[in-house]
């Protein structure tokens, strides 16, 4: 009976008992797991703050070391001078309350000097507890740190003692010591281990050896024996030890409240899901696996994914250096694995290019001379072959042993580089079409002014052998001198000419031109010029669309690069003119800095196997009177007049060259899209008989011109009315509207213009004949490019032929209306 109780109980008491074991294991595991987390928390505060507290004590050694070397310099400078250098180092260090300077042991220097008067003077030979640093010290020539000790202004701090040495004859000579007090208290505040919310309560030591006594610097001594987390702190001469434990201490930080209140509900669990909590343990476990290897694949990431490769490098004393690291970047800038360039570092110099090697090891020299950072930029060419700009920047580091840590970042720049020469090149290409456009004004201005001297004189010339031939004198010379007269202003017309063609203001008479024709005709009887040596090629496309432009410019713009051609192989060559069909998109427009549109463009091309030019020249050939050809060979106005042409015809004009390797210029029109009308000079109208006597109102505000030509329309057999504005001329019509033909200048002071006065009198008479008159074709283009058959233009200077002819044109042209 009493077995089978206890029979009926066995389930019951296995269950008890199975689950007070689960719960007596789960209990004891998660004490352990929580002890395990709360010390890995506890380690990475602690490592914290002795990193903080590192960085403060390296920083204060490097600080004495920089005021060292002042002193080392200056050992004999003012109180007020080593005040000043003292304040501004250590402005930001309230923990340092006071700095002495003891040249030869004996003090004579002392920051703030208020409350510290009685310091000066004091010698450290006369302080037998001071005197053991001091000397060790000044023998070994290493920083000596003293304390923690009992400080005069209260409280507890610690000294450097910093020997301060400068270069003699034969040796480094002893000058005297600098000592640093640090204020204890305020040190380790800033360091933050005073601070309550760190949630960890601290104690720092200093060490005496591993069976040394334990000297309490900061918290309570029992804190050392409890299980506590360490971490070292290296000072001058030895090193500090940080304790550390959870400010409520272990047991009750390792106890776990959340996971005994679920103790209770679990306890009834255990039997239906032991499985499942093991498991949650375990998944719990992996978590925290997954989140460490998480961490380390993201730092990863940062390294690898920032905008270069970073790069660390030891020197050596003797010159030599390797690379301790490199990131994984670095197959993306160098082309070079990094097993490769850890293997053997001098694969990096390899790559950069000679011209910029010595600059940078100049670079890198400077900053390991006065250890500030350095900055570069350089060229390299990978394994591959592909130039690449970088820049890098980076620090030198002193490591205890001597040598020097070099931190490096190097960034490819490549792309931005080849931005900065495109924005350097359209800077440029804006520049040169200011200049361009600058000349063209003043050009055209100074052409405009003397083609009205021109006029007046050639006129006058004219009428004075008009007055000489009709004294019937035989073989008088002053006929011939007129004659040469007359030639020369013919000539100063021409030149006027091709500075207007330069400047895109010279007048045109533009038609459908087949520019093969023209190719063949000039190619004709050019050809015959070129020396046997010269072996010309002509290669024309057989369908090529006809452009509108000057038949004559464009014959002359050919000529022009012919004997530019001719002149640059003088021992014989080839010289080939081609003829083609070519799309440009916008894209190549923008590079060359071109003002015309997208489309198609015929193309002649004209190249020699000549000297070639060089670049330097090559941005200047276009300029005007600029010439390489000896004196008298050239005007140097050429190739100036082929590019106005060119792009006065909505073209442009390219050129390639290298010296020794010939030159191809190309010239680009538009093709002819419709029919254009013609002006009255191109229209070919013709009166079959002169006109019989006009009456010729006239509109000219040069005195000059208007007198001549109303002189050479009285010799003309007409009746002329001049006015020297546009508003007296039309004052003249309204009174009077009894004219044949208005003569009128373009440009005039005045509120009229002559394009003006030609519309205010034609709402009077509506088929009046027109003749404007201009110094440069800029001014004949407001006319505007649809004329009237009854309108004609004309570039003065204008001979008395040339306007006896538009007068008949002009007149036959209203008969036929």
């Amino acid at each position: 009976m009493q077995k089978n109780r206890f029979l009926s109980y066995l389930p019951s008491l296995v269950a008890i008992i199975a689950v007070g074991l689960l719960a007596f294991i789960y209990h004891h595991q998660s004490r352990v797991n929580a002890a395990a987390d709360i010390k890995a928390e506890v380690a990475d505060k602690t490592d914290s703050l002795r990193t903080r507290l590192q960085s403060q004590i390296d920083g204060g050694i490097h600080l004495s070391r920089g005021v060292a070397s002042i002193l080392s310099r200056n050992p004999d400078m003012t109180q007020v001078e080593f005040s000043r250098v003292v304040s501004e180092i250590f402005t930001d260090l309230p923990e340092v309350i006071n700095i002495a300077w003891a040249p030869d042991m004996v003090i004579t220097r002392v920051h703030p000097v208020k409350g510290n008067e009685q310091a000066i003077g004091l010698d450290f030979r006369t302080l037998p507890d001071q005197l053991d640093a001091v000397v060790k010290a000044r023998d070994t020539g290493q920083i000596v740190l003293v304390g923690p000790i009992n400080l005069v202004q209260g409280g507890r701090g610690f000294i450097f003692r910093v020997p301060v040495y400068a270069p003699g004859d034969d040796t480094v000579l002893f000058k005297g010591l600098l000592s640093l007090v640090f204020d204890m208290d305020a040190f380790l505040a800033k360091s933050g281990m005073t601070d309550p919310g760190n949630g960890i309560e601290v104690a720092v030591a200093v060490d005496h050896g591993k069976f040394g006594p334990v000297e309490m610097m900061l918290g309570p001594l029992d804190l050392v024996n409890d299980r506590p987390v360490t971490e070292q702190v290296l000072i001058p001469g030895g090193s500090w030890t940080i304790f550390a434990r959870p400010s409520e201490g272990w047991e009750a930080a390792e106890r776990p409240p959340f996971y005994d209140r679920l103790l209770l509900f679990v306890v009834g669990l255990l039997i239906l899901v032991p499985l499942v909590m093991a498991n949650a343990l375990a998944v719990s476990r992996q978590a925290t696996i997954r989140e460490m290897e998480i961490t380390a694949r993201r730092l990863k990431g940062v390294m690898e994914n920032a905008p270069g490769a970073y790069v660390s490098f030891k020197m050596f004393q003797d010159g030599s250096q390797q690379i301790e690291y490199i990131s994984d970047v670095c197959k993306d800038i160098w082309g070079i694995d990094r097993e490769t360039i850890l293997a053997d570092g001098q694969v990096l110099w390899n790559t950069v290019f000679p011209e910029d090697l010595a600059g940078f090891k100049e670079e890198i020299q400077r900053a390991l001379e006065t250890r500030r950072p350095w900055h570069f930029k350089w060229r390299i060419t990978t394994p591959t072959g592909e130039v690449k700009w970088l820049e890098g920047r980076g620090r030198m580091t002193p490591l205890p042993d001597g040598s020097i840590r070099r931190d490096s970042f190097a960034v490819d720049i490549t792309e931005q580089k080849q931005r900065d020469e495109d924005f350097e090149r359209q800077a440029e290409m804006v520049r040169q079409a200011q200049k361009q456009e600058s000349i063209g004004h003043m050009t055209g201005g100074v052409a405009h002014d003397f083609n009205n001297l021109l006029a007046v004189v050639r006129g006058s010339l004219e009428l004075l052998r008009d007055d000489l031939e009709e004294e019937g004198i035989e073989d008088d010379d002053r006929l011939s001198l007129i004659g040469t007269a007359i030639q020369a202003a013919d000539r100063g017309a021409e030149l006027t000419k091709s500075m207007l063609s330069f400047a895109r203001r010279a007048r045109l008479n533009p038609e459908v031109v087949d520019l093969n024709e023209v190719v063949k005709e000039t190619e004709a009887w050019a050809g015959r010029t070129l020396p046997a040596t010269i072996d010309v090629q002509v290669d024309l496309a057989p369908v090529l669309p006809k452009i509108w432009v000057d038949r004559g410019s464009t014959a002359s713009a050919i000529l022009n690069l012919i004997v530019n051609a001719r002149d640059a192989m003088p021992r014989g060559g080839a010289l080939k003119i081609t003829t083609e069909q070519q799309q440009l998109d916008a894209r190549t427009i923008q590079q060359h800095g071109e003002a015309i549109d997208p489309g198609t463009y015929v193309v002649l091309t004209i190249s020699d196997s000549g000297e070639g030019i060089s670049e330097a020249i090559r941005e200047r050939i276009f300029e005007p009177f600029f010439s390489t050809k000896h004196p008298g060979k050239g005007s140097g106005l050429g190739l100036s007049m082929v590019q106005g042409f060119v792009k006065q015809s909505g073209g442009t004009i390219r050129v390639t060259s290298q010296p020794g390797q010939g030159t191809t210029f190309k010239l680009y029109f538009k093709p002819h899209e419709g029919q254009k009308v013609l002006s009255g000079a191109e229209s070919g109208l013709r009166g079959d008989t002169p006109p019989a006597a006009l009456r010729i109102l006239l509109a000219e505000d040069d005195e000059g011109v208007r007198a001549v030509l109303t002189a050479t329309l009285d010799r003309l057999g007409h009746n002329v009315e001049a006015a020297e504005t546009g508003d007296a001329a039309l004052a003249l019509f309204q009174k009077d509207p009894a004219f044949d033909l208005l003569i009128t200048d373009i440009v005039m002071p005045g509120h009229l213009q002559g394009t003006d006065l030609a519309r205010e009198i034609r709402q009077i008479d509506t088929a009046l004949p027109v003749i404007f008159l201009s110094g440069y074709a800029r001014d004949a283009d407001a006319v505007g490019g649809d004329m009237d058959p009854t309108e004609i233009r004309l570039m003065k200077p204008v001979r008395r032929k040339v306007l006896a002819e538009a007068i008949e044109r002009a007149i036959a042209a209203r008969r036929n209306i």
